[in-house]
């Protein structure tokens, strides 16, 4: 038996993540019928990302920007700043920074520590088998709708949640947001520029944008956002989206008051 046998022996490859398929749909059955409430559907959630969860995590351990960081002592924690607004609002006028403060405006300031709290992700994630290393970098992405949003330039109106979940499904494969993709297809905004179209640049716009899961955000807050972009890689709205963007007919009014609970 060779040396490298031996060594493979003694260090087998780490268990790859996989889908907990019974606690999951068990919780979100209890989840969808009332039986159960929100940890329940956390439960579900985090049972059935596994495949997921281990597919980012790799690109971003193998991305040079995710092996820099990984190896960091002590780690960054980006929630810790995403949350203090002193130190986001010190930083230059017009900076990504300033166009992330402007975004979640005052009324929303905050990072995703009460919904990390509420899923219980340290405590689920290492029973599900997620890593010290995969529970950081989950951390770490906890806020990724609201850095999507800056990054890509599509604002916080439906029109502009539709842009970025589509935006999402471009970058990051999950099966929830392909079917949330072609429901999309069937809402009619009440002037359509090209609705169809609207949602498959959005897709592509995400698809052609380099992994956002795979960027030192601390690095670029203080940058100018278009410099931010350039940066990145990320093209801005206007640029994907030269006729404009549509205009929310009926249906997807509904669909944004409900949302807010109007």
């Amino acid at each position: 038996m060779s040396e490298g046998d031996l060594s493979s022996q003694a260090h087998p490859p780490p268990q790859r993540l996989r889908r907990h398929w019974r606690s999951g749909l068990s919780s979100l059955y209890q989840f969808l019928w009332g039986k159960g409430g929100l940890d329940a559907a956390f439960e579900g959630m985090l049972a059935l990302a596994g495949p997921m969860v281990q597919r980012e995590f790799d690109r971003f351990a193998q991305d040079p920007v995710g092996q820099r960081l990984l190896a960091e002592q002590p780690r960054r924690e980006l929630n810790e700043l995403l949350k203090d607004e002193d130190a986001l609002a010190a930083m230059p006028k017009g900076s990504f920074a300033d166009a992330y403060l402007g975004y979640m405006g005052l009324e929303g300031m905050g990072s995703a520590d009460d919904f990390l709290a509420a899923a219980d992700l340290e405590k689920k994630g290492k029973r599900f088998g997620w890593s010290e290393d995969q529970l950081w970098f989950v951390r770490r992405m906890a806020n990724s709708h609201d850095l999507f949003h800056v990054m890509s330039g599509y604002g916080r109106d439906i029109i502009g949640e539709i842009g970025v979940d589509a935006y999402t499904a471009g970058q990051i494969r999950l099966l929830p947001l392909r079917l949330l993709l072609a429901y999309f297809f069937f809402l009619k905004p009440s002037s359509p520029i090209g609705w169809p179209l609207f949602v498959i640049r959005c897709y592509r716009h995400g698809r052609r944008t380099p992994s956002l899961s795979c960027v030192d955000y601390e690095a670029i807050f203080e940058l100018p956002l278009d410099e931010a972009r350039r940066r990145v890689g990320a093209q801005a709205v206007a640029e994907v989206h030269l006729n404009g963007l549509p205009t929310p007919g009926r249906t997807l009014r509904r669909i944004e008051a409900k949302i807010e609970g109007r």
